[in-house]
Protein backbone atom coordinates (compact mmCIF):
# COMPACT_ATOMS: atom_id res chain seq x y z
CA UNK A 1 0.00 0.00 0.00
CA UNK A 2 1.33 3.44 -0.91
CA UNK A 3 1.08 6.31 1.56
CA UNK A 4 0.33 9.52 -0.29
CA UNK A 5 1.14 11.82 2.66
CA UNK A 6 3.27 14.86 1.81
CA UNK A 7 4.01 17.37 4.62
CA UNK A 8 6.66 20.12 4.35
CA UNK A 9 8.20 18.47 1.24
CA UNK A 10 8.41 15.18 3.13
CA UNK A 11 7.03 12.17 1.25
CA UNK A 12 6.26 8.90 2.96
CA UNK A 13 6.66 5.60 1.17
CA UNK A 14 7.30 1.96 2.06
CA UNK A 15 10.07 -0.56 1.54
CA UNK A 16 9.60 -3.97 -0.06
CA UNK A 17 9.17 -5.30 3.50
CA UNK A 18 6.41 -2.77 4.20
CA UNK A 19 8.53 -0.62 6.52
CA UNK A 20 8.11 3.17 6.27
CA UNK A 21 10.56 5.16 4.15
CA UNK A 22 10.69 8.94 4.33
CA UNK A 23 11.92 10.94 1.32
CA UNK A 24 13.20 14.47 1.83
CA UNK A 25 15.22 16.60 -0.62
CA UNK A 26 16.21 13.56 -2.68
CA UNK A 27 17.35 11.46 0.30
CA UNK A 28 15.63 8.33 1.59
CA UNK A 29 15.42 7.75 5.34
CA UNK A 30 14.44 4.77 7.46
CA UNK A 31 13.49 4.80 11.14
CA UNK A 32 16.45 4.86 13.51
CA UNK A 33 14.43 5.06 16.74
CA UNK A 34 11.24 6.48 18.24
CA UNK A 35 10.50 8.47 21.37
CA UNK A 36 7.18 9.40 22.95
CA UNK A 37 6.94 12.58 20.87
CA UNK A 38 9.00 12.15 17.71
CA UNK A 39 10.75 9.82 15.27
CA UNK A 40 14.46 9.96 14.46
CA UNK A 41 15.24 8.92 10.88
CA UNK A 42 18.61 7.85 9.50
CA UNK A 43 19.81 7.94 5.91
CA UNK A 44 19.07 4.73 4.07
CA UNK A 45 22.37 2.87 3.53
CA UNK A 46 23.93 5.12 6.20
CA UNK A 47 26.56 2.47 6.94
CA UNK A 48 27.49 2.16 3.28
CA UNK A 49 28.01 5.91 2.94
CA UNK A 50 29.25 6.49 6.53
CA UNK A 51 26.56 9.17 6.72
CA UNK A 52 25.62 10.83 10.02
CA UNK A 53 22.78 12.96 8.67
CA UNK A 54 19.52 12.57 10.62
CA UNK A 55 15.97 13.88 10.28
CA UNK A 56 13.36 14.45 13.01
CA UNK A 57 9.58 14.24 12.55
CA UNK A 58 6.59 14.12 14.83
CA UNK A 59 4.81 10.79 15.29
CA UNK A 60 2.42 11.79 12.50
CA UNK A 61 5.48 12.23 10.21
CA UNK A 62 5.31 16.03 10.27
CA UNK A 63 8.73 17.49 9.56
CA UNK A 64 10.65 19.08 12.48
CA UNK A 65 14.31 19.47 11.50
CA UNK A 66 17.41 17.89 10.01
CA UNK A 67 20.65 17.33 11.92
CA UNK A 68 24.13 16.79 10.48
CA UNK A 69 25.40 16.69 6.91
CA UNK A 70 25.22 14.01 4.24
CA UNK A 71 28.87 13.14 3.78
CA UNK A 72 30.25 11.19 0.83
CA UNK A 73 27.09 11.31 -1.31
CA UNK A 74 24.46 13.60 -2.77
CA UNK A 75 20.68 13.52 -2.97
CA UNK A 76 18.83 12.13 -5.97
CA UNK A 77 16.04 14.34 -7.32
CA UNK A 78 14.51 11.29 -9.04
CA UNK A 79 14.38 9.22 -5.85
CA UNK A 80 10.75 9.99 -5.02
CA UNK A 81 9.47 9.52 -8.58
CA UNK A 82 11.32 6.22 -8.94
CA UNK A 83 9.98 4.85 -5.67
CA UNK A 84 6.42 5.88 -6.56
CA UNK A 85 6.80 4.12 -9.91
CA UNK A 86 7.75 0.86 -8.21
CA UNK A 87 4.96 1.21 -5.65
CA UNK A 88 2.39 1.77 -8.36
CA UNK A 89 3.74 -1.22 -10.28
CA UNK A 90 3.53 -3.43 -7.19
CA UNK A 91 0.03 -2.21 -6.35
CA UNK A 92 -1.24 -2.81 -9.88
CA UNK A 93 0.32 -6.29 -9.93
CA UNK A 94 -1.44 -7.23 -6.67
CA UNK A 95 -4.84 -5.82 -7.64
CA UNK A 96 -5.00 -6.31 -11.40
CA UNK A 97 -5.62 -9.74 -12.91
CA UNK A 98 -4.34 -8.85 -16.37
CA UNK A 99 -1.02 -10.15 -17.66
CA UNK A 100 2.29 -8.51 -16.61
CA UNK A 101 3.02 -7.04 -20.04
CA UNK A 102 -0.24 -5.07 -20.02
CA UNK A 103 0.48 -3.80 -16.51
CA UNK A 104 3.93 -2.58 -17.53
CA UNK A 105 2.54 -0.97 -20.68
CA UNK A 106 -0.02 0.97 -18.66
CA UNK A 107 2.41 1.98 -15.91
CA UNK A 108 5.05 3.16 -18.38
CA UNK A 109 2.70 5.65 -20.05
CA UNK A 110 3.97 9.14 -19.32
CA UNK A 111 7.23 8.07 -17.66
CA UNK A 112 9.82 10.77 -18.55
CA UNK A 113 13.02 9.69 -20.29
CA UNK A 114 15.08 11.20 -17.46
CA UNK A 115 13.57 8.74 -15.00
CA UNK A 116 14.59 5.57 -16.84
CA UNK A 117 18.27 5.53 -15.73
CA UNK A 118 17.07 5.94 -12.12
CA UNK A 119 15.31 2.56 -12.16
CA UNK A 120 18.59 0.88 -11.26
CA UNK A 121 17.88 -2.81 -11.93
CA UNK A 122 19.67 -5.04 -9.44
CA UNK A 123 20.70 -7.75 -11.89
CA UNK A 124 20.96 -8.02 -15.66
CA UNK A 125 21.75 -11.20 -17.58
CA UNK A 126 23.02 -10.84 -21.13
CA UNK A 127 24.96 -12.53 -23.90
CA UNK A 128 28.74 -12.23 -24.09
CA UNK A 129 28.81 -9.04 -26.16
CA UNK A 130 31.51 -6.73 -24.86
CA UNK A 131 30.01 -3.52 -26.26
CA UNK A 132 26.62 -4.24 -24.67
CA UNK A 133 28.21 -5.08 -21.32
CA UNK A 134 30.20 -1.82 -21.40
CA UNK A 135 27.08 0.23 -22.13
CA UNK A 136 25.18 -1.37 -19.24
CA UNK A 137 28.12 -0.87 -16.90
CA UNK A 138 28.27 2.83 -17.71
CA UNK A 139 24.50 3.41 -17.63
CA UNK A 140 23.81 1.32 -14.51
CA UNK A 141 27.08 1.32 -12.51
CA UNK A 142 25.47 -0.39 -9.50
CA UNK A 143 23.91 -3.23 -11.50
CA UNK A 144 25.12 -6.80 -11.07
CA UNK A 145 25.94 -8.12 -14.54
CA UNK A 146 25.87 -11.81 -15.33
CA UNK A 147 26.61 -13.62 -18.56
CA UNK A 148 24.29 -16.32 -19.85
CA UNK A 149 25.79 -19.78 -19.23
CA UNK A 150 24.25 -21.13 -22.44
CA UNK A 151 26.07 -18.48 -24.47
CA UNK A 152 29.28 -19.15 -22.55
CA UNK A 153 29.03 -22.76 -23.74
CA UNK A 154 28.17 -21.59 -27.25
CA UNK A 155 31.31 -19.45 -27.31
CA UNK A 156 33.42 -22.47 -26.35
CA UNK A 157 31.68 -24.64 -28.96
CA UNK A 158 32.23 -21.97 -31.61
CA UNK A 159 35.92 -21.90 -30.72
CA UNK A 160 36.14 -25.69 -31.08
CA UNK A 161 34.44 -25.52 -34.48
CA UNK A 162 36.64 -22.69 -35.73
CA UNK A 163 39.85 -24.44 -34.69
CA UNK A 164 39.01 -27.92 -35.96
CA UNK A 165 38.23 -29.64 -32.63
CA UNK A 166 34.51 -30.22 -33.16
CA UNK A 167 34.86 -33.72 -34.62
CA UNK A 168 37.26 -34.74 -31.85
CA UNK A 169 34.76 -33.45 -29.29
CA UNK A 170 31.98 -35.49 -30.90
CA UNK A 171 33.94 -38.74 -31.29
CA UNK A 172 36.55 -38.82 -28.50
CA UNK A 173 34.97 -39.43 -25.09
CA UNK A 174 38.13 -38.50 -23.17
CA UNK A 175 38.56 -35.26 -25.10
CA UNK A 176 34.91 -34.31 -24.51
CA UNK A 177 35.20 -35.18 -20.82
CA UNK A 178 38.17 -32.84 -20.44
CA UNK A 179 36.40 -30.02 -22.30
CA UNK A 180 33.56 -30.44 -19.82
CA UNK A 181 36.05 -30.00 -16.98
CA UNK A 182 36.90 -26.62 -18.50
CA UNK A 183 33.20 -25.72 -18.60
CA UNK A 184 32.99 -26.75 -14.94
CA UNK A 185 35.08 -23.69 -14.04
CA UNK A 186 31.77 -21.79 -14.13
CA UNK A 187 30.63 -23.83 -11.12
CA UNK A 188 33.76 -23.45 -8.99
CA UNK A 189 33.78 -20.90 -6.17
CA UNK A 190 34.95 -17.62 -7.77
CA UNK A 191 37.91 -17.25 -5.41
CA UNK A 192 39.13 -20.72 -6.44
CA UNK A 193 38.66 -20.39 -10.22
CA UNK A 194 42.26 -19.38 -10.98
CA UNK A 195 43.62 -22.24 -8.84
CA UNK A 196 41.25 -24.62 -10.63
CA UNK A 197 42.35 -23.32 -14.03
CA UNK A 198 46.01 -23.79 -13.14
CA UNK A 199 45.23 -27.38 -12.12
CA UNK A 200 43.68 -27.96 -15.54
CA UNK A 201 46.78 -26.52 -17.21
CA UNK A 202 48.94 -28.93 -15.19
CA UNK A 203 46.83 -32.03 -15.84
CA UNK A 204 45.78 -31.63 -19.48
CA UNK A 205 48.20 -32.34 -22.33
CA UNK A 206 49.10 -30.26 -25.39
CA UNK A 207 45.89 -31.24 -27.21
CA UNK A 208 44.07 -28.72 -25.00
CA UNK A 209 46.59 -25.88 -25.06
CA UNK A 210 44.72 -23.81 -27.66
CA UNK A 211 41.47 -24.16 -25.74
CA UNK A 212 43.13 -23.27 -22.45
CA UNK A 213 44.75 -20.22 -24.08
CA UNK A 214 41.34 -19.13 -25.35
CA UNK A 215 39.81 -19.50 -21.88
CA UNK A 216 42.71 -17.69 -20.22
CA UNK A 217 42.63 -14.75 -22.63
CA UNK A 218 38.88 -14.24 -22.53
CA UNK A 219 37.67 -15.48 -19.15
CA UNK A 220 40.56 -15.98 -16.69
CA UNK A 221 43.11 -13.15 -17.21
CA UNK A 222 46.34 -13.87 -19.06
CA UNK A 223 49.36 -14.28 -16.79
CA UNK A 224 52.05 -11.69 -17.50
CA UNK A 225 55.05 -12.19 -15.25
CA UNK A 226 53.65 -12.31 -11.73
CA UNK A 227 50.38 -10.51 -12.47
CA UNK A 228 47.33 -11.23 -14.60
CA UNK A 229 45.97 -8.96 -17.32
CA UNK A 230 42.23 -8.29 -17.07
CA UNK A 231 40.19 -10.68 -19.20
CA UNK A 232 37.53 -9.62 -21.69
CA UNK A 233 34.92 -11.15 -19.39
CA UNK A 234 35.88 -11.14 -15.68
CA UNK A 235 35.18 -14.19 -13.55
CA UNK A 236 32.23 -12.61 -11.75
CA UNK A 237 30.47 -12.16 -15.12
CA UNK A 238 30.41 -15.83 -16.14
CA UNK A 239 30.73 -17.68 -12.83
CA UNK A 240 27.42 -19.33 -11.92
CA UNK A 241 28.02 -20.20 -8.25
CA UNK A 242 26.26 -17.13 -6.76
CA UNK A 243 23.30 -17.66 -9.09
CA UNK A 244 23.08 -21.36 -8.21
CA UNK A 245 23.15 -20.65 -4.48
CA UNK A 246 20.43 -18.02 -4.86
CA UNK A 247 18.25 -20.24 -7.08
CA UNK A 248 18.51 -17.82 -10.00
CA UNK A 249 18.44 -18.46 -13.74
CA UNK A 250 21.72 -19.46 -15.34
CA UNK A 251 20.54 -18.65 -18.86
CA UNK A 252 18.18 -16.29 -20.65
CA UNK A 253 16.91 -19.13 -22.85
CA UNK A 254 13.33 -18.55 -21.68
CA UNK A 255 13.46 -15.19 -23.46
CA UNK A 256 14.89 -16.69 -26.62
CA UNK A 257 12.33 -19.49 -26.44
CA UNK A 258 9.55 -16.90 -26.45
CA UNK A 259 11.17 -15.14 -29.42
CA UNK A 260 11.22 -18.43 -31.33
CA UNK A 261 7.61 -19.10 -30.37
CA UNK A 262 6.60 -15.67 -31.66
CA UNK A 263 8.53 -16.23 -34.89
CA UNK A 264 6.72 -19.54 -35.41
CA UNK A 265 3.38 -17.81 -34.83
CA UNK A 266 4.15 -15.22 -37.55
CA UNK A 267 5.56 -17.85 -39.93
CA UNK A 268 7.48 -15.12 -41.78
CA UNK A 269 10.18 -12.55 -41.11
CA UNK A 270 8.34 -9.45 -42.33
CA UNK A 271 4.56 -9.68 -41.74
CA UNK A 272 2.22 -6.92 -42.83
CA UNK A 273 0.93 -4.55 -40.15
CA UNK A 274 -2.48 -6.23 -39.95
CA UNK A 275 -0.97 -9.72 -39.81
CA UNK A 276 1.42 -8.52 -37.11
CA UNK A 277 -1.43 -7.12 -34.99
CA UNK A 278 -3.60 -10.20 -35.52
CA UNK A 279 -0.81 -12.58 -34.44
CA UNK A 280 -0.01 -10.43 -31.39
CA UNK A 281 -3.65 -10.54 -30.30
CA UNK A 282 -3.72 -14.33 -30.64
CA UNK A 283 -0.43 -14.66 -28.75
CA UNK A 284 -1.77 -12.43 -25.99
CA UNK A 285 -4.79 -14.74 -25.70
CA UNK A 286 -2.49 -17.75 -25.35
CA UNK A 287 -0.45 -16.05 -22.64
CA UNK A 288 -3.61 -14.97 -20.83
CA UNK A 289 -4.78 -18.60 -20.84
CA UNK A 290 -1.43 -19.74 -19.41
CA UNK A 291 -1.69 -17.14 -16.63
CA UNK A 292 -5.22 -18.25 -15.73
CA UNK A 293 -4.07 -21.88 -15.56
CA UNK A 294 -1.19 -20.91 -13.28
CA UNK A 295 -3.47 -18.82 -11.03
CA UNK A 296 -5.89 -21.72 -10.63
CA UNK A 297 -3.16 -24.01 -9.35
CA UNK A 298 -2.19 -26.00 -12.42
CA UNK A 299 1.46 -26.93 -12.10
CA UNK A 300 3.65 -26.54 -15.18
CA UNK A 301 5.10 -29.71 -16.64
CA UNK A 302 8.24 -30.86 -14.86
CA UNK A 303 11.29 -30.08 -16.95
CA UNK A 304 13.57 -32.91 -18.00
CA UNK A 305 16.51 -31.08 -16.42
CA UNK A 306 15.03 -30.89 -12.92
CA UNK A 307 17.07 -33.85 -11.69
CA UNK A 308 20.15 -32.41 -13.40
CA UNK A 309 19.66 -29.07 -11.64
CA UNK A 310 19.33 -30.75 -8.25
CA UNK A 311 22.55 -32.70 -8.72
CA UNK A 312 24.43 -29.66 -10.00
CA UNK A 313 23.24 -27.49 -7.11
CA UNK A 314 24.22 -30.21 -4.64
CA UNK A 315 27.76 -30.21 -6.06
CA UNK A 316 27.94 -26.43 -5.85
CA UNK A 317 26.64 -26.27 -2.29
CA UNK A 318 28.61 -29.31 -1.09
CA UNK A 319 31.83 -29.27 -3.15
CA UNK A 320 34.52 -31.94 -3.04
CA UNK A 321 37.50 -30.88 -0.90
CA UNK A 322 39.80 -31.59 -3.84
CA UNK A 323 39.33 -28.96 -6.56
CA UNK A 324 40.24 -31.28 -9.44
CA UNK A 325 37.74 -33.87 -8.20
CA UNK A 326 35.13 -31.11 -8.16
CA UNK A 327 35.97 -30.20 -11.76
CA UNK A 328 35.77 -33.84 -12.82
CA UNK A 329 32.46 -34.60 -11.13
CA UNK A 330 30.82 -31.35 -12.20
CA UNK A 331 32.11 -31.74 -15.75
CA UNK A 332 30.42 -35.13 -16.07
CA UNK A 333 27.06 -33.41 -15.63
CA UNK A 334 27.76 -30.82 -18.33
CA UNK A 335 27.57 -30.76 -22.11
CA UNK A 336 27.82 -28.33 -25.01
Amino acid sequence: MTLQTTIMSVSLSKTSKNAPVLIYNGYSYTIDRKSETEILWKRKYSRKYACHGRLHTKLNYEFIKTVGEHENHTGNSRCEATRKYYEKLKQESEQNQTNPHNILTQINIGVPDELVPAWQPQQVMMDFEKATINVFSRTFPAVELSGCYFHFCQNVLRFLQTNGFKQMYETDVTFADNIHKILALAFIDPILVIDAFELLCSNLNDDYQQTLDYIEDNYIERLRGHTRRQASYPIDIWNMVPRMKNYMHRTNNHVEEWHRKLYCAFQCSHPSLWTFLDKLIKEENNIHSDILNAMTGRRPSVGKYESFNRRLRNLVENPHPNIYDQLTCTGRLLFL
